[in-house]
């Protein structure tokens, strides 16, 4: 689900960097490559709950047209299975 390696990739340099331990929210994470600030602890969380929460969204939200299709021309052919409204 969430990225549990903690892996963040430098927005400077690409060097892949992880945080090691628990780090509070404040803590700053800076690349092993270059020594450029990368991210603070709450931001990368918040990222990856951001994410993760597009993720679920998009594949409850993607229309699967042919599987619609089958099932409406199912229901179309089975009046009893209809709604009454």
């Amino acid at each position: 689900m969430f990225n549990r390696s903690r892996q963040v990739t430098c927005p400077h340099c690409s060097e892949t960097n992880f945080w090691k331990g628990n780090p509070g929210p404040t803590d700053e994470l800076y690349c092993r490559g270059c020594d450029g600030f990368v991210t603070l602890y709450d931001d990368y969380i918040r990222d990856a709950i951001h994410q993760e929460a597009e993720r679920v969204l998009a594949r409850f939200t993607e229309a699967s047209t042919a599987e619609d299709l089958a099932h409406l021309k199912e229901v179309l052919t089975e009046p009893e299975r209809r709604l009454s409204a």
